[in-house]
């Protein structure tokens, strides 16, 4: 219990010290740039994610590969 409130204070330390060094630590124009990065990462998260999305689900028809119509017709002499 006592490694989780460590964690949980370290944490809260290292949030802390970023948003006073974006608050005063930067100027005006890194802050917009690292806004910039923020929504890039943002975008590119979605395009990741609706890709993935997309593929999921999606059988792929191709030639069957040798081993694997063995495989196929070992299961099916074992009955399954």
């Amino acid at each position: 219990m006592e490694k989780i409130r460590n964690n949980i204070i370290g944490l809260l330390l290292v949030a802390g010290a970023g948003m006073l060094l974006y608050r005063f630590g930067l100027t005006k124009e890194a802050r917009s740039s690292v806004k910039r990065l923020i929504a890039t990462l943002r975008a590119a998260y979605r395009q990741i994610e609706g890709v993935l999305a997309d593929a999921s689900g999606v059988t792929m028809e191709e030639d069957m590969l040798p081993n694997r119509a063995a495989t196929i017709s070992q299961w099916e002499e074992l009955g399954y």
